[in-house]
């Protein structure tokens, strides 16, 4: 009689036959493994080789500028807790159905941001002056991109009379662990890009 509780007999696999699926258990992080924290990264950026390498195509680190080396000044003061910055624009041409250029177009800048609970800081403070608004006045401010390499500032673009088009939050769900994101899309009325001591 047969042993129900006896384990399966192992047979050899057969040419062309499919290899049995076997359910991986979940694997603990390595110690000191930090995962990647690319929740806020657009999706939709492409990225060329050459800035993904820029060794490999005989170009400098000092020629260019590392996309994590950045702060957000509002009124000349740091904010904090910046994930990222999008539709940053030196200038952008207006033209005509001709396309003749007829002026200056300013697209939106969009910072992506932490959702910090001090109703004190420098963009609460704004987004709730908005609020109260509601579009009657636009509250404006000095928005300043820097960027730095290592420590030194090395380029900036100053955004003046900024008012705040729209803020969107990303979702809420019970299944990820992810940071909240708070996006404030800004409108401006132009923009200087200033070099330090030129």
């Amino acid at each position: 009689m047969e042993n129900p509780g006896a384990p399966l007999p192992q047979y050899p696999q057969q040419p062309g036959q499919a290899q049995p699926y076997y359910p991986q258990q979940p694997q603990q992080p390595e110690q000191g493994f930090t995962p990647p924290a690319a929740q806020h990264a657009p999706s939709h950026v492409m990225v060329s080789p050459q800035a993904q390498n820029p060794a490999q195509f005989g170009i400098r680190a000092v020629d260019s500028l590392t996309a994590n080396e950045f702060h957000v000044q509002i009124n000349g003061q740091v904010a904090t807790g910046i994930f990222a910055v999008t539709g940053l624009s030196s200038f952008k041409l207006k033209l005509d159905e001709n396309s003749k250029p007829v002026g200056f177009d300013y697209p939106p800048l969009v910072i992506t941001k932490m959702v910090q609970q001090d109703p004190n800081l420098p963009f609460n403070q704004w987004v709730r002056e908005a609020i109260q608004q509601r579009g009657a006045v636009l509250p404006t401010r000095e928005i300043t991109i820097v960027a730095m390499d290592e420590g030194a500032e090395t380029r900036r673009w100053v955004f003046r009379n900024a008012w705040i088009s729209s803020v969107t939050f990303s979702d809420f769900d019970t299944a990820v662990e992810y940071l909240v994101e708070e996006k404030i899309t800004i409108q401006h009325g132009g923009v200087e890009e200033q070099w330090p001591n030129r």
